[in-house]
């Protein structure tokens, strides 16, 4: 009778533990979740409350924006920056500089689309709210962005199947502790050890802990463009007073500077740097 009993109490012990898996990775989840809720009454309080405070509320939602990144990369690998880091537990520039050109043109987007939309005395409906153009030479900005996101990756895992020479691993493993290498990439044990000086410190164990020249450029290039677009699109929204159609427009040689930039950071990235055993 009493075993019996025992084993009418095992599947309710299982559900119930797998009850509170669900509910601790349910709270884990959600949280990213709170910035975006934020980010929508800021874009419903700001057009209503604040109608001359656009560049405010473009600001408010950027910063909101960012918090959604922090707190996407705090659910994955336990740190702020964990949306940015990548499979060999290093903090990617690609990937950071990727994330903030998105944040800087959704929240002038957003910012643009709730203003035309909700802001008092406007004979904008939301259906034509929504009609902000992207200028192309921002969206070639963007795809420039994206192809370095896309490319690096791929010409880091070309050097994966490479053996290095013995030496140049200890060396490496001398100037970063704690590290390990795959191939000729040097790599962390955890999420826990990226460090900010992985974006502008080579990947290769040839080069671990060096500067990198072709990082260097282009986050001083990334940091230049980005900040000098952020500036406009808030001028934008601070000396606007109608209804927005478009974003900034942004000049040719603005695009050329950033495509050369990040030819340069790749071509850079393709080159060796790191002596290879020779095959035996």
């Amino acid at each position: 009778m009493l075993s019996a009993r025992a084993n009418l109490r095992i599947p309710s012990s299982m559900f119930i533990r797998a009850f509170r898996g669900w509910k601790a990775m349910t709270k884990s989840w959600l949280r990213p979740a709170i910035p975006l809720v934020a980010i929508a009454i800021v874009l419903v309080v700001g057009p209503k409350f604040l109608p001359h405070g656009r560049g405010f509320t473009f600001l408010g939602v950027l910063v909101l924006l960012a918090a959604e990144f922090a707190v996407i990369g705090w659910a994955i690998n336990d740190r702020p920056i964990g949306a940015f880091i990548d499979n060999r537990n290093r903090l990617s520039l690609s990937k950071l500089q990727a994330g903030a050109w998105t944040a800087v043109v959704l929240a002038g987007l957003a910012t643009a689309a709730a203003y035309n939309a909700l802001v008092p005395g406007t004979n904008y409906s939301s259906l034509t709210a929504l009609n902000v153009v992207i200028p192309g030479e921002l969206l070639l900005a963007m795809g420039i962005s994206a192809t370095s996101l896309v490319a690096t990756p791929s010409l880091l895992s070309l050097k994966a199947s490479e053996t290095p020479l013995a030496s140049s691993v200890t060396t490496a493993q001398a100037k970063l502790p704690g590290s390990s290498n795959n191939g000729k990439l040097t790599t962390r044990s955890s999420a826990a050890d990226a460090s900010w000086s992985d974006l502008v410190t080579g990947d290769e164990v040839g080069n671990a802990g060096s500067p990198d020249l072709g990082k260097i450029q282009q986050a001083l290039i990334t940091l230049l463009l980005l900040g000098c677009y952020t500036g406009y699109v808030y001028e934008m929204f601070v000396h606007t007073s109608g209804p927005i159609g478009t974003l900034p427009v942004i000049d040719k040689s603005f695009v050329w500077l950033m495509g050369i930039s990040h030819a340069s950071y790749l071509a850079y990235k393709a080159a060796p740097h790191t002596q290879t055993e020779s095959p035996s």
